[in-house]
This record gives C-alpha cells, structure tokens and sequence, in this order.
C-alpha cells in the first residue's frame, strides 16, 4: 500500500510536466518497485531466525550487488558519453557528499527495517 502511495505520487507530479518524458517516468516507477523489493528481502534477512544478521552485516552483503548493477547499467547508459571533465564540471565535493549521503540512507533503512521487526 505505502508503494502504491509512492507511484501515485510519482504520477501526478509528472502528470503536470511540461517535458514529460516516458523513458523518466519508466525509470523512476521501476526504481521504486526494486527499491521496494529490496527493503522487503532485506527485511526478510533481519528478521529470519535462520540468518540473524546485523544492520551492518546485511549492508555489507547487498552494497557490492547493488553497485555491481549500477556500474553495469553505467556502461551502457552513462558511459558513451561520460568523461572526466563531467567530474571536473560537479566538482569532488558534491560526489563525496552526495556518496555520503547515500550511505547513511542505506543505514538508516537497515536499522528502520530492523527496529520495526522489534
């Protein structure tokens, strides 16, 4: 129910775009679905009695899966053309700021997951 609140929300700001561009929209209802079903086996982790993993534990087993299939798409998609004057142009701070806060999101979720078990 909480996805199907997020995907409607996703669907009536682009509803009112202007440059309303379906690849976007696909890409963005398909991130929420995967981030959903990630959190769900996540949750089926912490909670297993057969596993007992901790947070961290379980961010340590999933993050290198997750950036392994971002690095592939980023071949394919984002590579052509990327090139080191795009990081020059964003500048180091913003990437690590921006990779720091991923983090802790990730973290944050995990021990989100973990407390609503509790």
């Amino acid at each position: 129910m909480n996805v199907s609140l997020i995907v409607l929300g996703v669907v009536l700001a682009s509803y009112g775009e202007l440059q309303f561009e379906i690849v976007g929209f696909l890409f963005q209802v398909g991130g929420v679905i995967f981030e959903a079903t990630r959190l769900v086996m996540v949750q089926q982790l912490l909670s297993s009695a057969e596993y007992k993993m901790d947070p961290l534990v379980s961010l340590y087993h999933f993050a290198p899966v997750c950036a392994a299939i971002n690095f592939i798409i980023f071949l394919y998609v984002e590579a052509p053309g990327f090139g080191v004057d795009d990081i020059y142009r964003v500048g180091p701070i913003i990437l690590v700021s921006n990779a720091a806060a991923a983090f802790g999101l990730n973290i944050s979720v995990v021990f989100l997951v973990r407390l609503s078990n509790t």
